[in-house]
């Protein structure tokens, strides 16, 4: 049996206020929640709405952040509960840029002995017997001057962030989008939707007219 199943949610009740919790089965949850079944706290602040979920783990730990969230202010609650997912991240960041290294090297270092191998595959060519050069008229060399002209290259695009993707399509979609239709057309998964919603949102940049659809602001 897995015993990493847990996960910590924070969601926003209706008084903008939230509430943080843990469970084996967020969907479940988030339901229960939304029809009354769910915490005393929710039941008079629905509709609930989820603003971050922490990666799985044991209940134990889940229990152990759950309180550090509840501990700190709500400005700083979203903060809390993904800084130890920031963490991970930025280490495999730096995991994943030296292996990208390592394989840079090790390319390098095949195409050097590909070049080596390929000289000794080489038959030496036959000498052939010098042309005697036939005489020519003397002609006076004349001075060129040579300018240098610099190349410039075109300017790359900064690759689109995973916000700007989202962005795009609801900004495309005059009825509005849900969160479903985000991940089938993004491949990000609920959880990080979730977020870039959440951050679009406070940015200004898209409004919510009714519960899970995103439009233009």
């Amino acid at each position: 049996m897995n015993k990493r199943q847990w996960i910590v949610y924070l969601i926003r009740c209706s008084g903008e206020s939230l509430y943080c919790g843990i469970t084996n089965n967020l969907k479940n949850r988030l339901e229960a929640h939304n029809s009354g079944k769910g915490a005393k706290y929710t039941r008079s602040r629905r509709p609930v709405e989820l603003v971050a979920a922490s990666s799985e783990m044991t209940k134990s730990d889940a229990l152990k952040l759950e309180y550090r969230v509840k501990q700190v202010p709500a400005s700083k609650k979203y903060l809390e509960l993904t800084k130890e997912e920031n963490k991970m991240t930025r280490n495999l960041k730096k995991d994943l840029q030296t292996v990208n290294k390592e394989l840079d090297a090790l390319v390098k270092k095949t195409e050097s002995l590909l070049k080596a191998v390929d000289k000794l595959d080489k038959p030496k060519a036959a000498k052939k017997p010098k042309a005697k050069p036939a005489k020519t008229k003397a002609v006076k060399k004349t001075s060129i001057k040579k300018v240098a002209v610099k190349k410039t290259a075109p300017k790359k695009a900064a690759p689109a962030t995973a916000a700007d993707t989202v962005l795009t399509i609801i900004n495309r979609s005059k009825k509005g989008v849900n969160s479903e239709t985000l991940v089938k057309k993004t491949g990000y998964n609920q959880k990080k939707i979730s977020n870039l919603v959440y951050k679009l949102r406070k940015q200004g940049k898209i409004k919510s007219p009714e519960k899970g659809i995103y439009v233009k602001a």
